[in-house]
């Protein structure tokens, strides 16, 4: 029985949070090959990323494997509603109504957003890296196969 993959939305804070370690990065590209995991982004994440100044650290983030959700638009009542709240920018606001419009939870570190979103979009589930997703993705890699050594070839 194949189950249904894991969906969530993550913004530029988790991108870097996955992207600190090979072996995250290894586990995302397995599981998101494998049909089990699904990172979304919006394309203010995308941006963000694309954004980073050091070029291998930005190299690092790109191989974060993610799925673009079409974006919210800034006159969206939510996303106007969002931006006024203490330490919400309009990027902020737009990661956050994208995971609402696509139904999925939001991962981010952002309290400031957290706390907006939890009285903005009751109904928008959210989560944390070091609570919520980090863990599930552990536990998602630990049921696959292992990965296939690569032989280090001779110089």
């Amino acid at each position: 029985m194949v189950s249904e993959p894991l969906r969530v939305l993550i913004d530029s804070m988790i991108f870097d949070a996955i992207a600190a370690a090979d072996d995250l990065l290894q586990d995302v590209d397995r599981l998101t090959s494998a049909g089990r995991l699904q990172l979304l982004a919006d394309t203010v994440s995308v941006e963000q990323v694309a954004r980073t100044p050091d070029e291998y650290h930005r190299a690092r983030l790109r191989r974060v494997r993610v799925l673009v959700v079409p974006p919210v638009p800034e006159s969206d009542p939510a996303v106007m509603v969002l931006e006024r709240c203490r330490g919400v920018d309009l990027d902020d606001a737009l990661i956050a109504a994208a995971a609402w419009a696509a139904r999925v939870p939001l991962v981010t570190a952002d309290r400031d957003l957290r706390a907006a979103a939890a009285t903005i979009l009751p109904d928008l589930e959210q989560w944390t890296w070091a609570d919520d997703l980090q863990p599930r993705i552990a536990a998602l890699a630990a049921d696959l196969p292992p990965a296939p050594r690569r032989r280090r070839q001779a110089r």
